[in-house]
């Protein structure tokens, strides 16, 4: 049993970012794996109607979760406040405090995912994201949740959600040259769906210690964001396991990719996926 997620696509940043959250969040026994020739997710032992049962489970009530209310930002975490959120998470609060904060010395760093800025709060855009989606109990918003994760999942994104990225769908990023007005005056158009899935990714990803997040290097005063895909069906701890071991997803044919990341005013954002040499 194989569904071809012809949505996720693993060169571009966000929708690698969506397979890992998919396959995290996705029920027991599902296996992720990426096409080769057209670099989609695949995902196996699940069939599409069990997958959004579960999904729509999943999202009821999804912006009530602890993780969530955290904080509202990322950003301008003291240490003493960073060991008071320590102390009281439990495991699943504990693996998002990973994924969201390290320590650097006597100081708490953001996650390198964070590329908001000014009056942008990562962690409540996540929570109104969360709420958006949530199918509650009326046909309407269920019909909603379907028709959201049908098109993050196969396609195509039609850029319709007031929903922000937080930079990481290149596609939906403008820069204020090529736009007729500010683009701070413009309404967002997303994916709403595909970017919650990202989101999910986070705890896959967690923040080293005295280095940064997972995947993230620095070459010729360059950031990038480097991953490696895999065509052979992989379980959710295998792709865990894997993430940090990308050789040894090439010998699993998969394919090195990486994404700079750029700046535009105070804004950052993630350029498209390309070829990576290992």
């Amino acid at each position: 049993m194989k569904l071809s997620l012809t949505g996720l696509r693993a060169d571009m940043p966000v929708g690698f970012m969506a397979g890992l959250g998919l396959i995290r969040v996705a029920p027991a026994g599902t296996r992720l794996s990426w096409n080769s020739r057209t670099h989609c997710a695949e995902l196996h032992g699940v069939d599409r109607e069990q997958l959004f049962d579960h999904l729509l489970g999943h999202m009821t009530g999804r912006s009530q979760s602890r993780e969530l209310h955290l904080r509202d930002d990322v950003r301008g975490l003291e240490a003493d406040e960073y060991a008071e959120i320590v102390a009281a998470a439990d495991d699943k609060a504990l693996a998002w405090v990973r994924a969201l904060w390290r320590e650097d010395g006597d100081e708490v760093k953001p996650t390198n995912f964070c590329f908001t800025s000014g009056q942008q709060r990562m962690l409540l855009m996540a929570r109104e994201l969360a709420h958006s989606l949530d199918p509650g109990s009326t046909p309407k918003t269920k019909s909603r949740f379907h028709q959201k994760f049908d098109e993050a999942l196969f396609g195509p994104w039609v850029y319709e959600d007031s929903s922000s990225s937080w930079g990481w769908d290149p596609a939906s990023y403008r820069i204020g040259a090529q736009t007729p007005q500010a683009p701070a005056k413009m309404g967002m158009e997303g994916v709403a769906a595909a970017y919650w899935l990202a989101w999910e990714a986070l705890p896959l990803l967690p923040c080293i210690p005295g280095a940064g997040t997972l995947g993230f290097v620095k070459e010729d005063g360059v950031t990038k964001w480097t991953w490696a895909t895999w065509s052979e069906p992989l379980s959710r701890d295998a792709v865990e396991a894997l993430l940090r071991r990308p050789l040894e997803a090439l010998a699993l044919g998969g394919r090195a990719i990486e994404a700079e990341v750029v700046k535009s005013g105070y804004y950052q954002f993630f350029r498209p996926g390309r070829p990576r040499l290992m």
